[in-house]
Formats: structure tokens, sequence, C-alpha cells
């Protein structure tokens, strides 16, 4: 039996290799799993039972990866002989029967069962557990994690959308028992009523709002206070008087108090969600679209359209302008974006215009714009964009040329030769021999070449012909005479007649018309004429531009006025036309900053315990400014109305003034001292130079 030990550990060995390697990936699917699951729990909502499906899958990848089932007792010597030098690579002996043995080979049976015996925990089979048991770990901690995360991304939830929670910082009056209110936002944005249990409340422009308060008392008679200006009564809808109503339209910001009985509650909120306008992104073609001779005669428009409530209506409005001078007609088009569901909050638009089918002649131009309108009937209009559509045949006109002030009219004949010459190539490619064509065409190459240089020139361009004036320097008397050889090797741009004097666009022009020279050379050149005659057309096409500008449509805009009243007419009554009116910018008037300093000042004082002699009008003042501020931006200033208020109250009965609400109320006048816009105005600049200006002036002083 001592003879078969040596067999039976290595049959145990891989039976726990098996074990062991099926463990370690049940604890890898395990945390990953968990980890899947938690993070599709968080980020879709998904049920964590998925989870269940995530282990079967990385299972059996892992399974099918490690092949377990294939795992023999031949491998497990193999790994045997490879971890272990001590058993001198004979561990396979021990598999075989002793007495199939010859002497040596007993001899080495006995040694490696022997240095097997004392090999302690083979293959340490606990160690293939040590990655697996990591992953887990940072598997569980990663969950962990991304559950606090998620959980607190939950928890900031807009007030709009979670209104229901009841609010921390709110103080109410003690004779208010509960309150109820009802927000229904306007149709068109598609949301539902909802309700919340606290007075401060943000709601979409224009909702209806319905309060219903309680009380633990009967009242009297219950008032809203908005903005501090005008009073809303509520009307007591039991004969108890202890249960209150109120409908109202909110469509501004602001804020407002409860009176009971003249007993007044803090401030509370109303914070507006402003309807946006539709955004018209167009994404496709360009803002100025040529389309040469050659290309096809389409344009394919790609736009993005969003709205923050759904998008109503979506086309494109196309005017196609024909004719020149005085004779230009326009004819406009209105283009629906095929599938088109209306309510959509974003689309991704697509049309492809066909030019031919809209009516386009060469030497038309297209205007089109995509516009949008929304669910509020508010419209988005996008830019202006040009599809020019050039004629071939003016281009081949000479009309317009014998005017030219910057370039010579041969230049263009040349290229219109080169032009005709490669049209009639093409019509007599049958007729004639190949290598006469190759030859014409090569030919033509070679004289637009020519032509391409003369333009060059315009631009400073090198010579290609590789040569040069250093024929004067073979003159053995110029040998030593070096401004011959600067003069043979150097560009005199300071040289009157060689200097250009055309404007960046120009010279932009001509280096894109140099370009499309060279391409219709090099297809020249190839024997290719029928490639090349889109660029040499488009050529042409750049070079008349230069000469002359076409026309630039401006789209008619219609001025929609109020329809006149004929009883009103000529009666001369004035009554009900308000007089104008000008709004001040509270943070550019004078008396603003004199009144906020003077109330921030007084506010120092008392934070330092002088609390005599305190003059309330100041601070009253500046409260007034704060309040109309607040009407705007109540959560910006209200909570510094409601301070200082307490602290004006406190002055007038001779209370203790609470530290917090001075500091409240100096961050909300220190708010309105924000240091405005700059705006143009005459004047000294004392700002710092600019860079520029620096550098000009000190070239000045360096000057004799």
């Amino acid at each position: 039996m001592d003879e078969m030990k040596g067999n039976h550990i290595i049959r145990v060995l891989r039976k726990k290799w098996i074990a062991y390697t099926i463990l370690s990936d049940l604890m890898i699917s395990s945390g990953a799993s968990i980890l899947l699951a938690i993070f599709s729990n968080k980020l879709f909502d998904w049920s964590v039972w998925w989870g269940i499906l995530f282990f079967i899958l990385i299972f059996a990848v892992l399974f099918l990866i490690h092949r377990v089932w294939t795992t023999n007792v031949n491998a497990i010597t193999q790994l045997l002989d490879e971890k272990y030098p001590k058993l001198e690579e004979s561990s396979g002996l021990l598999l075989q029967p002793l007495s199939s043995l010859n002497s040596l080979e007993r001899l080495q049976y006995h040694k490696t069962q022997h240095s097997l015996f004392v090999i302690p925990a083979p293959l340490k089979m606990v160690n293939k557990l040590a990655i697996p048991a990591l992953i887990v770990a940072i598997a569980l901690a990663g969950s962990v994690v991304l559950y606090k995360v998620s959980f607190k991304q939950k928890i900031n939830i807009p007030v709009a959308e979670n209104s229901n929670r009841m609010s921390p910082t709110e103080i109410i009056l003690p004779q208010i028992a509960g309150i109820d209110i009802s927000i229904t936002p306007p149709a068109y944005t598609g949301k539902n009523k909802r309700q919340q249990q606290s007075f401060s409340m943000v709601a979409e422009e224009g909702s209806s709002v319905g309060w219903q308060l309680k009380t633990n008392i009967a009242a009297m008679r219950i008032k809203f206070i908005f903005n501090d200006t005008f009073q809303v009564a509520l009307h007591a809808s039991d004969v108890n008087r202890t249960q209150w109503y109120l409908d109202k339209k909110i469509d501004s910001n602001g804020f407002y108090q409860v009176s009971i009985d003249d007993k007044i509650s803090d401030l509370y909120t109303i914070e507006i969600i402003k309807d946006k306008p539709p955004v018209v992104l167009l994404q496709s073609p360009k803002q100025y679209t040529t389309i040469d001779f050659g290309e096809p005669q389409q344009v394919k428009i790609n736009t993005v359209i969003s709205d923050d409530y759904g998008v109503k209506d979506a086309f494109i409005s196309a005017t196609i302008a024909s004719g020149s001078g005085e004779a230009v007609k326009f004819k406009e088009h209105k283009i629906s974006f095929p599938v088109f569901i209306t309510g959509k909050t974003q689309y991704q638009l697509q049309q492809l215009l066909s030019l031919p089918q809209l009516g386009m002649q060469p030497g038309d131009e297209l205007y089109f714009y995509v516009q949008a309108s929304d669910n509020h009937q508010q419209q988005t209009k996008s830019d202006i964009y040009i599809v020019h559509l050039p004629d071939t045949a003016q281009l081949m006109s000479l009309d317009g040329m014998s005017n030219s002030l910057t370039l010579k009219p041969e230049y263009f004949r040349s290229q219109r030769q080169i032009i005709i010459e490669t049209e009639q190539l093409l019509k007599d490619k049958d007729t004639i021999s190949e290598g006469r064509f190759k030859n014409l065409s090569n030919n033509l190459g070679i004289d637009q070449k020519l032509l391409r240089l003369r333009y060059g020139k315009f631009l400073g361009d090198e010579n290609e012909s590789g040569q040069n004036d250093s024929h004067e320097l073979e003159d053995l008397s110029n040998f030593s005479n070096a401004d011959k050889i600067t003069d043979a090797y150097t560009d005199k741009h300071d040289n009157s007649e060689d200097a250009t004097f055309y404007e960046p666009a120009i010279k932009r022009q001509l280096r894109a018309t140099l370009t499309e020279m060279w391409a219709a050379e090099m297809r020249l050149r190839m024997f290719t004429p029928q490639a090349a005659l889109p660029f040499e057309y488009k050529a042409l096409r750049l070079l008349k531009d230069l000469q002359q500008k076409s026309r630039a449509y401006v789209a008619k805009t219609n001025l929609k006025t109020t329809p006149l009243d004929l009883k009103k007419r000529l009666t001369g009554d004035l009554s009900k036309i308000d007089p104008p009116t000008l709004r001040k910018d509270l943070r550019q008037a004078p008396d603003l900053r004199i009144a906020v300093r003077n109330a921030l000042s007084l506010l120092e004082q008392m934070k330092t315990g002088d609390k005599q002699n305190i003059p309330i009008a100041m601070l009253q003042q500046a409260n007034l400014y704060l309040r109309e501020k607040a009407m705007q931006q109540p959560v910006v200033y209200l909570n510094a109305v409601e301070a200082m208020k307490k602290i004006i109250a406190a002055i007038n009965t001779s209370g203790p003034q609470s530290a917090q609400d001075i500091i409240i109320a100096e961050q909300g006048l220190q708010q309105l001292l924000q240091r405005p816009v700059r705006l143009p105005s005459a004047g000294n600049d004392n700002s710092k130079q600019a860079l520029s200006k620096q550098y000009f002036d000190n070239l000045q002083k360096k000057q004799p």
C-alpha cells in the first residue's frame, strides 16, 4: 500500500485543484454580479434579481475559460515538476505500477515519492483563493460606495419634482393646523397636477395654484400679502371658519406672507420655471455652400431640435433667388421633415433637398433656415444658410471683365480656353488615336501649369522651372561680387513692382484658385480630362468671383401691428395712454449705493454692541431695495429681507437683536453692491495698457 501513496497524493491534488478553481470562479462571479446588480439598480432602476443572471453568465464564461474538466493527473505531475525541482521531473513515475519499472526507475520512484511526502501542502491550493478574495473585497466596497453615492443623488431632487416633502426650515403661524397646496402646470407642459404641504413653492410659469388652509381656531379673516404690495383674501369653506381656500394663477417670481387676523407670518418664496424657446442647431451643410460642376445637385440638412416641454412643429423655409440685377425673382417653399412626431423633447432630423425638384437653374441661389415652435407657440429660427448653383454658361462669358482693375482679362480668357479645349478633347476622344489623345491631354496640363504659374506671381510663388539668374555669375569678373550673388538668390519683397497689395481675403481666394488649377493639371497629365473638368470650372468660378460679387438676398420682414379701431380715430382721447416710465437699474442708482453703505455701517456698529441711536430710516430705506430685488430673485434675497425685518422690529421694541440676523442682512446688502457690468462711456482710460500699446510706446522711446 505504501507503494501507491504517491499515486494517491497526485490524484487527491487533482481533485483539490479542480475544486479550488471552481471555488475561485464562484467568488469572482459573486463579487462581480453584486457590483453589476447595484450599478444597474441605481442607474437604470433595474431589479436586484438581475444579479442572478449576471452571476450565471459570468460563472459560465469563467468555467469555459478554465476548462477544469480537462485537468488530468498528467497535468498535475507536470505542474509539480515545474514548481518543485526536488522531484527531478520524475513525478510521472508515481502514476505507473512499480512492477513495470526497471531497477533504476524503481530507485528513482522511491526517491521521488519520498521527496513528495516531505513537501508541505503541495501546490499551496489556498493561494488560488487570494486573488479572488481580493476581487470580492473590492467589488463589495465599490458596491457600498455606489449605493451611497446614488442615494445622495436621489435626495438632491429639485423642489419642483419632490415638492411633497415638508420644508424643515419653514416657520408657520401657530394658528395654522395644516396647509395643502395643489399646483396644476399648464396643459402644454404635459406635467401632472401635484400636491405639497409647504408654503414655499417652485411652479411652472402660468401654473394654477390652489391653497387649502386649515386653522385650529375660528379666524375672522385670512389673506395673502404678495410681494409686500397687494393683498388677496382667502374664502372660508365651512361655517366654523377653520377651512379656507384660494385659487390663483402664478406668472412671476416673488414672495408672500400669510396674515391671520392681523398676525403676519414669515416670508415664503415663489419661484417660477420659465418655458424656454426651442433650440435649433444645424450640423450640416456649411453656412455657404457652392455646388460645382460635376457634383450632385442636392443638399443634405442635418439638424438637432430640442425643447424643455416638447416641439410642436418644425419645417424648412427655403427661398430661391433667380435672375440678376433688378430682375431678381424670389420663390418660397415650405418643406416639412419626414416622420415628424409632435410632442417629443428632442429630435435628430434629416432632409435631402433636390435642387432640380425645387426648380433651381444654374446661376440660382437657395436661402433656407429651419424654424421650430414649441407647445407654447414660441418660435426659434436658425441662421440663414446659402446654397449657390453656379452657371457654367455665365462662367464662360467675358461680360463684365473688360473693367477689371486688379487682374488681367486675358488670364480669365486662358482659363476659358482650357475648358473649351478640354470639352472638345472629350468629344473627339472616339475619333482620334490613343497616343494623340494622351498627347493633347498632356499639352492641356502644361497650359494649365503655365497659367497657374502666372497667377502664382501675384502671391510671390517661386518659379518652378528651377532656373534662376545664376548665369550672370558665369562671368569671372562677378566671382567676388557679393551684390550679384545676393541679387541672384534672394527675393526683393521691398520692390514696389514685386510687392502684392491684395487683401487677405483676395489672397485666400487666389490660393484656392491655384489649388484647383493644380488639381486640374494633375488629372490632365494623368490623361483623365473628364475628371479635370470640374476643377477647371471651379477655378474659373473663383476667378470670376474676384471680379464681381453676386447679389445678396435679404429676407423680407413682416411687421405685425395691432389693427386700428376706427371708432377711436380722430377722437383725441388720451386718457387711457399711460405716460412713459423709465426703469432704473438698482445697481447703478447712486442713492442705492449710499443707502446700502449706510445700512452696512449701522449693522457693523450693532455687531460691536453699540445699539444706541440707530436711525431706523436708513435701515428701512435699504430694506426697500432688498424687497424689490426679492421680488425678482426670492431665493437669493428673501432671507435677507426677513432678517432685516426682525432687526427693525427689535429696534422698535428695544428688544435683543440676533447676531445671525445681522450677518444674513449684511450678506444680502453686499449682493446689492456687486460691481455692475461695465458699459461704454467717454472719459480717460486708467486701466492697464494692452500689450500691443506698451510695445508701441517702447518702440517710440527707443527712437533717437
